[in-house]
């Protein structure tokens, strides 16, 4: 299986970021990681199980110095490890060895670059709020069409708790709640799934990021 080998690039500061690191220079963790997953699974299962042969050790993972994630592309079959490298209060930036960048905002995806058709931004205040609580919410999602142009769409969503799961990450057990979050507007709908501990960590995901790119699966390391 492939890493994340996508064109397109981020801007000139997280480029230079993501050029130096664990992840670039003796890339160990990432050379273990790359082809362990085959696919994210489906809604309702860990989103990246990792195979009782996996060579990735946690012990790898706890020398590197900045924090990792596990991502992949389901529709694209890719699957690469990236490494933390901005914090903006509660939006943090991960970034790709090839320069793909992902930002999260208390572990919900609100923005992508490199991907082609990229999500631009997100307002997830209100998705936020219903995992502390439960309940409806709107999600406002801008996209980068086929034409370069941002598109913005609305999304109705509610949230639920449809159980309680015990998760593995290379070695490390999480006791997590599982929380659906369906949207729908005139133009489709999806829906997201969260693996999250009694301190709000959101420790795996299944997070839909476009209508071309589809959905995205990550766990933190």
């Amino acid at each position: 299986m492939k890493s994340i080998l996508i064109t397109g690039l981020l801007g000139a500061a997280l480029l230079a970021a993501s050029a130096c690191g664990p992840l670039q220079e003796n890339n160990r963790v990432r050379d273990n990681a790359e082809g362990l997953f085959e696919r994210v699974s489906s809604i309702g299962s860990n989103p990246a199980p990792a195979p009782a042969d996996a060579p990735l050790t946690r012990a790898q993972i706890e020398a590197q110095p900045n924090n990792l994630l596990l991502v992949s592309l389901i529709s694209r079959n890719a699957t690469d490890v990236v490494q933390q490298v901005g914090v903006n209060g509660t939006k943090v930036t991960w970034v790709s060895v090839q320069g793909i960048g992902f930002v999260f905002d208390g572990g919900l995806l609100v923005g992508t670059r490199g991907l082609g058709d990229d999500l631009m931004g997100a307002d997830v205040s209100g998705a936020r709020q219903s995992l502390r609580t439960g309940g409806s919410h709107v999600r406002t999602l801008d996209f980068l069409n086929g034409l370069d142009q941002i598109v913005r769409a609305d999304f109705q969503c509610v949230t639920v708790k449809t159980g309680i799961e015990n998760i593995e990450v290379f070695e490390q057990s999480y006791a997590t709640s599982i929380y659906e979050e369906t949207c729908s507007s005139a133009g489709g709908e999806f829906k997201n799934t969260y693996w999250r501990d009694a301190n709000g960590v959101i420790w795996q995901a299944r997070q839909w990021v476009s209508p071309q790119v589809g959905y995205l699966g990550y766990q933190r390391l």
